[in-house]
């Protein structure tokens, strides 16, 4: 069932998105589908007890948070922006490692976390072990909207995908 699922949910929005329906190009699509399905099935579906409705329910709870985010790599890339092109530069850059503990527990929102925090412009995850996260962030203001400084970005991960077990 966990295969099955990856698979439809990997490949219906590759075929969709390609555009091209070939028979070469669908049998490729399969081909990687499943060898991605089959490699990451426990990763899309980590709970044998999940029910389909309530992988649903995270999909559409996940919809917001994913315009949040874009919303969030919009303005950080506007605030890197501001700060290469600066002739204070070298003022405003200040690199830092930052740990934070999360209330993150389960490990796909773990996952998207890490993640998230990569994709915002000036920071990247570079450790996570446990409740533990080792972040580097390129300047102050980076620093100061991660997570166990400003838990919106956690609040909202957690309001996705904890919210029922």
């Amino acid at each position: 069932m966990k295969f099955a699922s990856s698979f439809i949910i990997l490949f219906l929005p590759w075929l969709i998105l390609s555009g091209k329906y070939d028979a070469s190009y669908i049998g490729m699509g399969v081909l990687c589908a499943a060898m991605v399905a089959w490699w990451c099935k426990d990763l899309l579906f980590p709970n044998e007890h999940l029910s389909i409705g309530n992988c649903i329910r995270q999909g559409i709870r996940f919809i917001p948070y994913a315009c949040w985010l874009f919303w969030q790599i919009v303005l950080s890339n506007i605030h890197v922006l501001k700060v290469s092109l600066s002739p204070r530069m070298h003022d405003l850059i200040s690199p830092k490692m930052v740990r934070f503990n999360t209330d993150v527990n389960e490990e796909i929102s773990k996952f998207v976390l890490a993640n998230s925090i990569t994709l915002t412009p000036g920071t990247v995850t570079v450790r996570v072990e446990g409740q533990k996260f080792l972040v580097h962030a390129l300047t102050e203001k980076a620093a100061s909207g991660l997570p166990g400084e400003s838990d919106e970005m956690e609040r909202r991960i957690i309001k996705v995908f904890e919210r029922e077990s």
